[in-house]
């Protein structure tokens, strides 16, 4: 029996141009989710009639912005066999579908499957390992991204969110929450595999890769040890700003302030 997918679109305003360019020839099982979200009703008009012609394209409007909390809400509209999470910069390839439908097939107790991404030129996003492996803890040497993200819709909808007080879009916590969802997902013991297999291509680059220069970056940093140790944060985070300034990429007071002010938010707003 076919499988179906989901594929959850985020953009905000002037990002809804691009939202046509992920979209692959429509295909039986495939359905397109974008989630849009807007801060002044003049970028309803730029939602291109290509995806209001479409059939196998939804597209729900929102006043706000947020990605985790745009992904959430385009979680919540799925309904397929399977979803997978894509930006308005994405670029899937044609056989996208069937690569990441068949991992589902061929495991049957599959949750999550983490894939590989690459530049638009064909440079792969990070040092991915070259073996599949089941993941049962947080994989060491590289991290996880959304758009890397497949899941068994079942398993994942109304259970593990993205946590909404970080990433793209807020102004404290400028990005983790794809960390602290893998925190989620293994808290809930999901059955998660990686896969060395490339579904993606994207432009876009990684936030969490300027942790020694930008401020939010390492008050998420901060926020992420806190929610994944509590108080044992403090030393985590001690540790990773010395280690950082002998080896000459930052400052140690700045940097540890801001991870300070990020394990502090952590414990005003709930672990």
């Amino acid at each position: 029996m076919r499988m179906t997918l989901d594929v959850l679109i985020c953009s905000l305003n002037k990002g809804i141009v691009r939202v046509q360019d992920v979209l692959l020839p429509p295909k039986e099982g495939v359905h397109y989710i974008v989630s849009y979200q807007y801060t002044d009703e003049r970028y309803l008009d730029l939602i291109p009639e290509v995806l209001k012609q479409r059939d196998d394209v939804t597209v729900y409007t929102y006043q706000g912005q947020g990605l985790s909390a745009n992904r959430n809400l385009a979680l919540d509209k799925a309904t397929a066999d399977i979803v997978m999470f894509a930006d308005d910069d994405a670029r899937l390839l044609p056989d996208t579908p069937e690569l990441v439908t068949m991992q589902f097939k061929l495991n049957p107790h599959l949750d999550v499957a983490f894939f590989c991404a690459s530049t638009y030129t064909g440079k792969p996003l990070k040092n991915y390992p070259q073996d599949n492996f089941e993941v049962v803890a947080r994989p060491a040497g590289f991290s996880i991204s959304a758009l890397e993200i497949v899941c068994r819709r079942t398993k994942v909808q109304g259970r593990i969110r993205f946590d909404e007080r970080f990433g793209l879009g807020t102004k404290f916590l400028t990005c983790g929450e794809e960390e602290v969802w893998l925190e989620d997902a293994l808290r809930a013991r999901l059955k998660m595999h990686y896969f060395p297999i490339k579904i993606v291509e994207t432009s876009t680059m990684l936030k969490k890769s300027m942790v020694y220069v930008d401020a939010g970056v390492q008050r998420s940093r901060g926020a992420i040890a806190y929610y994944m140790y509590g108080s044992r944060a403090w030393l985590v985070c001690l540790r990773f700003a010395f280690n950082s300034a002998r080896r000459g990429c930052c400052h140690f007071l700045p940097m540890m302030r801001h991870l300070a002010e990020g394990i502090r938010y952590m414990q005003r707003t709930g672990r």
